[in-house]
């Protein structure tokens, strides 16, 4: 009768334990564990003829066991780990009651018999957290990480202390499980805290650099297919590669990626890659470029992951490409393809070198070679020298705390906890790419699952024979991404930035409210404020600024908060319920409108430079079908000065960087006219000089000048394109296609053209609309 109750109950308050006792009630083994009733009524469980609680007084065991635990009420989380027959259950709810707490139970033949025998009616319903009743082998590990990700502060494990004697295989497999999540989730939760706000702070100072560099996911989408990659690390084997790194660049054999600062380590020996990557969003990641910035060097592309410390790409002097990054919530909400569809990432790790594999794989290499991945300690070194890193040398604490794990031999060798967690993350990541040949030629290093060892002499003489780098691979495409769609979220962002920080004060005020009704003793009104507070609180969290900007700034502390809403849901005394309301959320409100606040000047850098992006974008979608230029001469070709010779004859200056830009505008089938207003000789010989053509317009007579040269070069005026100084020359702007004034041009005239440029007449400006109109540098 006890099991059809309990049942019920479980039915009602925690469907998923009573699916599972239905789904295996028919295949327990009934034989296992015994229900057995002492001389004085109490039910013990029996297992190979030994008892799970003393036989004697196991409710007085019961008492002990909880009174070995102390300020209980201190932890957050509370898991008991064996059901039994809840002795230690009801001894812990009479000495903190109202304490939840959750049930993990092993062995389903012991919850069987505890749901036959005991009553789930003497627990109160809101006490129990929830209880998970272990049934298949990968049961543990789901429970763990799910539990251990849902413990607010700290956690208490009560541990029924038989089930160690009676099942030691399961409860040494939950336990070390259990260990391995905290750790894990200790280190997830560290890396989310130091960096947080700069994933987002490089996010947003990198933009503009993502957009002005090719995304090489898409831009080399199948250019790599099938052609050997070399994924070089600073591990201390690396050393002795460099001969064999050597004659792999100078044959063509395969594309060399450095990763990290082995860049600094190839540099110094006369290797340069064919590109480095880097991903690090610390301020200290500038070390990479350490060996490309003292030797002026500017060949080696660089390819950046795009939440990468702002500062090493500021510094890089090199050609860029870039990879965007799963941190990146501002590519996230700007960018996608120019096909409609979602940009590709690469997912954040604990290493630049998992990043790149991720990289080369997607790209579609094939092999990829691991060079210098020792991932473990090599004559107690951590790095190759010349790399630049931390000490090169592992201290005592270091090696006194090492791990032995694997080599590619199959013998011991001594890892870090760090490097061992590395290449656990490179496993996963080579049995998720099974199509990959992954080889690891890393002498001494550690074995990593689903990558063959071969010395790379010998990969050289038996795989790597023939010339497969294409020099040319660099050249790309301006932009990946689609630009008319980031400038509709662009319109967006603005107007959700404009409103931010309203939302915030409204929430502000609505908790304050919450606060000064809480003892007003109406159910209503204070029921009222609650909804008013969730209502501005879901208009905040919605809000595309701080989804996109200040959430992922504090994903940690909203994550904290929102394990505390159910309990806080859960309490019933108002008083109580506002004070930790008050206590959770406004510490969150406020660290929000400090990044608020914090980031609004980096954001509207990053916002005005999107707009001069833009605005170059709508420049040459114009400048697609101009035919012509007309220039004026003074003030855009010279600075507007005018020198006297002694004889009395004018004399101007021109910049050699005009005369370039006309060659290459008429390369690109761009015809130069030069713009004469009182049909000056002078002017004439220059456009002879110049080999373009002289024409007047006179003021008064510019839209006839015009209609002339649309007559005489058979062209329509929307593929004719001014560049101007004056107010007097407004009346052309309205009747062309593409319009510029120069930069010192008076303010009144930079408002009615297409583009300001940045140079100043005479300073070159033929060459800045060169590389407008055709990309050309």
């Amino acid at each position: 009768m006890a099991f059809k109750e309990n049942m019920e109950i479980l039915r009602e308050i925690f469907p998923k334990a009573w699916k599972k006792v239905l789904e295996i009630e028919t295949r327990l083994d009934k034989g296992l564990v015994k229900a057995v009733a002492s001389e004085e009524g109490s039910i013990n469980l029996q297992v190979n003829k030994q008892f799970m609680h003393d036989n004697k007084n196991p409710s007085r065991e019961a008492k002990k066991l909880i009174q070995q635990f102390q300020n209980v009420k201190d932890y957050s989380d509370i898991l008991f780990y064996g059901i039994g027959m809840g002795y230690q259950i009801n001894a812990f709810r009479e000495q903190y009651p109202g304490v939840p707490f959750s049930i993990y139970e092993p062995l389903p033949e012991v919850f069987y018999q505890f749901l036959s025998h005991a009553d789930l009616k003497l627990i109160p319903n809101h006490i129990i957290k929830n209880i998970f009743i272990e049934t298949k082998p990968e049961d543990p590990h789901n429970y763990c990480r799910s539990y251990v990700r849902s413990i607010r502060s700290s956690a208490l494990v009560i541990d029924l202390s038989a089930y160690r004697k009676l099942f030691p295989d399961k409860h040494k497999a939950f336990f070390t499980e259990f260990d391995c999540q905290i750790n894990e989730r200790r280190n997830s939760l560290a890396t989310i805290n130091a960096f947080q706000k700069r994933w987002t702070i490089n996010s947003i100072k990198n933009f503009i650099q993502v957009l002005d560099s090719p995304d090489i996911l898409i831009d080399k989408k199948g250019y790599f297919q099938n052609k050997p990659a070399v994924l070089v690390a600073s591990g201390p084997s690396l050393e002795e590669e460099i001969n064999n790194l050597k004659i792999i660049k100078e044959n063509g054999m395969a594309y060399i990626f450095t990763v990290g600062t082995a860049i600094n380590t190839l540099i110094q020996h006369g290797v340069y890659p064919h590109a480095a990557c880097t991903y690090d969003p610390t301020e200290e990641n500038q070390i990479i470029c350490k060996e490309v910035l003292e030797k002026g060097i500017k060949s080696i592309p660089l390819i950046f992951g795009s939440t990468v410390g702002y500062e090493t790409i500021e510094k890089y002097p090199g050609p860029k490409m870039h990879m965007l990054i799963s941190q990146d919530s501002a590519a996230a909400f700007y960018l996608r393809t120019r096909d409609k569809d979602r940009v590709e990432t690469i997912n954040d790790a604990a290493t630049i070198a998992v990043i790149t594999l991720q990289l080369v794989a997607q790209l579609g290499f094939n092999p990829i070679i691991l060079v210098g991945q020792n991932l473990a300690y090599l004559d107690n070194k951590h790095y190759a020298a010349g790399s630049t890193f931390h000490p090169i040398e592992a201290g005592d604490h270091e090696l006194n705390n090492a791990v032995l794990v694997k080599d590619v031999y199959g013998n011991k060798v001594a890892s870090s906890p760090t490097f061992n967690r590395m290449r656990q993350q490179f496993e996963i990541y080579i049995g998720h790419y099974k199509e990959r040949d992954v080889i690891n030629t890393t002498k001494n290093g550690a074995h990593i699952e689903g990558a063959r060892f071969e010395n790379l002499d010998e990969l050289i003489k038996n795989e790597l024979h023939n010339r497969v780098v294409d020099d040319s691979w660099l050249e790309s495409e301006e932009c990946s991404y689609d630009i008319e769609y980031l400038i509709d979220q662009s319109r967006i962002m603005n107007t959700a930035y404009e409103e931010a920080a309203q939302l915030l004060v409204k929430c502000k005020l609505d908790l304050k409210k919450i606060n000064d009704l809480k003892e007003c003793g109406d159910p209503q009104i204070i029921g009222q404020s609650y909804d008013q507070f969730n209502n501005s609180m879901d208009k905040l969290r919605n809000n595309q600024f701080v989804t996109t900007f200040i959430t992922p700034m504090n994903r940690l502390e909203l994550e904290l908060l929102m394990l505390a809403v159910p309990t806080i849901s859960a309490e019933t005394n108002p008083i109580i319920k506002a004070q930790m309301m008050e206590k959770e959320f406004s510490s969150y409100l406020y660290r929000c409108e400090h990044d608020i606040f914090s980031i609004s000047t980096i954001f509207q850098e990053m916002n005005c430079s999107v707009q001069c992006f833009i605005q170059k974008y709508k420049v040459r979608k114009k400048s697609a079908r101009i035919k012509m230029l007309i220039i004026d001469c003074d003030g855009v070709l010279t600075d507007g000065s005018i020198y006297y010779s002694a004889s009395g004859d004018e004399l101007r200056q021109f910049n050699f960087k005009d005369r370039i830009g006309i060659i290459y505008l008429r390369e690109s089938g761009i015809r130069i006219v030069l713009k004469n207003p009182d049909d000056n000789p002078a002017l004439d010989h220059l456009a002879k000089k110049l080999g373009i053509v002289s024409i007047k317009f006179g003021a008064g007579d510019l839209t006839h000048a015009l209609n002339t040269v649309l007559g005489q070069n058979k062209i329509k005026s929307t593929e004719i394109a001014i560049l101007m100084n004056d107010l007097n020359d407004w009346e052309l702007i309205n009747h062309v296609g593409l319009s510029f004034a120069v930069g010192n041009a008076s303010k009144a005239f930079q408002n009615k053209v297409d583009y300001v440029l940045k140079a100043n007449g005479g300073q070159g400006v033929i060459m800045e609309i060169v590389e407008l109109v055709t990309g050309r540098k």
